[in-house]
C-alpha cells in the first residue's frame, strides 16, 4: 500500500496573509491546485456548515481558510461554488442569507464572487461498490461539481468520536434525510461504513482541513474551542483523519471511521504509515485535546441482552438545561421522535433515546447538555 501524503503546516493565527501563507505551502506540497483544478471546471467547496455560528466559536470552516482556498482555486482558473447541509436547512433565500453572513461566508463570497448556494434538492443514486449504503442519498449541487473540495473543521464528536475529513462529506446528504441515517445507523459502527461509503461515492480531489482553532470536549457545536495551529491537506480522507487525530494526541484507532477503514484495508491507522509532509509531526502536535466521553461504542460489544443496563451506566444521557426557549428545534429533528414540549420547554424521554446527540449537536441556545452516569465518571478517572 503506497503511503498517503499529508502536508501539516503550522498556522499560528486566522490573519488572511498567514493562512493564505500556510495553504499555498500545503498546496506545493501536494503538486498545486492545478494538480486538482483545471480551467472551467466547476469546484464545489464543501466547508462545515453544521450551525449557523460565528467563526469565534470553532463550529464552523473559518472565513479565512474559505478564502485562501477559494483565491487558490479562482487562480487555477475554476469556477467555484460553496454548499453544505446544515441539518436545520434554511426556509427561504433569506434564511440562508443570514447563516452565511453569521458565519463570515457572505462576506467572502461577495469578495470573490464564488456563489452560495441557496437550494436542497433531494436526488438519489446507485452506488452498488457500497459495502453498505447500494443506493445514496444526496444533494443536486453534488452533481453540479466537476471537482470537490472538503474543508472540515478539526472537533470532536459525542457520536463518532471525531469529525474530519471523512465526517465532513456526511454534509452533502439532505438535511433532514440525515436524520432517517441515524434512526436505521444506531451503532457508531454502521454509522461509520455508511460513512465510509459514502466518502467513497463522493471522492473529493482535495480536502483542506481547518485545525487553527478547532474544537474538543463535547463537539461538534457544544465543545471547548481548542487551539492546534495547524493546516492539514491531502487527498486520502481517511489518512487526514489519522494525521488529525494524531497532531491532537489521540489514537487514530480508536475513532470508528478510521477502525471500520483498518478492516476494509483501507488505511493501517497508524500515522507512521503516512507520507507526512511540510512539518514533522512531532513538531505539531499539541497536547491537552479531551475527546468525548461516555461514547454508544463502548456498549457494541456487550452481549445484547444486557446492552440497556450498559447503556445507562457509560453511555453520555441529553438533558435539557434551563437555557431552552421552547424553540421546537429538537423535538422537529429527533430521529427517535423521543422529545416532546411540557410547560413550553422540551424534555427528553430518556427510555426512547438512540444516542445520536442530534439535539446537543443543533440546539441554536446550546440548551442541551450531556451527562455521563456515575459508573462511566468512576471508569474515566480510573483511566487517567
Amino acid at each position: 500500500m503506497d503511503k498517503p501524503a499529508v502536508a501539516l503546516i503550522p498556522c499560528a493565527s486566522y490573519e488572511q496573509d498567514e493562512v493564505e501563507a500556510a495553504v499555498r505551502r500545503a498546496l506545493d506540497l501536494l503538486g498545486g491546485m492545478a494538480r486538482f483544478v483545471q480551467p472551467g471546471q466547476r469546484v464545489l467547496i464543501k466547508p462545515n456548515l453544521l450551525l449557523p455560528s460565528s467563526p469565534e466559536r470553532a463550529i464552523v470552516t473559518h472565513p479565512s481558510v474559505l478564502r485562501a482556498v477559494l483565491r487558490q482555486v479562482q487562480a487555477a482558473g475554476g469556477s467555484a461554488f460553496i454548499a453544505d447541509n446544515p441539518v436545520v436547512i434554511p426556509i427561504s433565500h433569506r434564511g440562508w442569507e443570514g447563516a452565511y453572513e453569521r458565519t463570515g461566508w457572505a462576506a467572502v463570497a461577495a469578495e470573490t464572487g464564488a456563489r452560495l448556494n441557496t437550494s436542497i434538492v433531494p436526488e438519489k443514486h446507485p452506488y452498488p461498490e457500497g459495502r453498505l449504503l447500494h443506493l445514496v442519498d444526496t444533494s443536486s449541487f453534488l452533481a453540479e461539481a466537476d471537482v470537490v473540495i472538503s474543508l472540515p473543521k478539526l472537533k470532536t464528536h459525542n457520536f463518532m468520536r471525531f469529525t474530519g475529513a471523512v465526517k465532513n462529506l456526511f454534509g452533502v446528504v439532505p438535511g433532514t434525510v440525515k436524520l432517517g441515517y441515524h434512526l436505521k445507523l444506531q451503532t457508531a459502527e454502521h454509522f461509520a461504513d455508511m460513512l465510509l461509503d459514502l466518502a467513497g461515492f463522493v471522492r473529493p480531489a482535495l480536502t483542506i482541513m481547518d485545525g487553527v482553532v478547532g474544537m474538543d470536549g463535547h463537539g461538534p457545536s457544544g465543545g471547548r474551542p481548542f487551539t492546534a495551529n495547524v493546516i492539514l491537506a491531502g487527498t486520502d480522507p481517511v489518512a487526514m483523519d489519522v494525521a488529525a487525530l494524531a497532531v491532537v494526541g489521540q489514537e487514530p484507532l480508536g475513532v470508528p471511521t478510521v477502525a471500520a477503514a483498518a478492516r476494509r484495508g483501507l488505511s493501517t491507522g497508524r500515522p507512521g504509515d503516512l507520507d507526512i509532509v511540510g512539518e514533522e509531526l512531532s513538531r505539531v502536535r499539541a497536547s491537552g485535546f479531551r475527546m468525548p466521553p461516555g461514547r454508544p461504542s463502548d456498549v457494541n460489544h456487550i452481549p445484547a441482552f444486557l446492552r440497556p443496563l450498559a447503556t445507562s451506566q457509560l453511555v453520555a444521557t441529553p438533558y435539557v438545561t434551563g437555557r431552552c426557549i421552547g424553540c421546537g428545534q429538537c423535538i422537529e429533528h429527533c430521529p427517535a421522535k423521543t422529545i416532546v414540549r411540557i410547560h413550553g420547554k422540551a424534555y427528553i424521554r430518556p427510555a426512547n433515546c438512540i444516542r445520536c446527540y442530534c439535539c446537543h449537536e443543533l440546539c441554536p441556545e446550546q440548551a442541551i447538555d450531556l451527562r455521563n452516569p456515575l459508573v462511566a465518571r468512576v471508569l474515566a478517572g480510573l483511566s487517567r
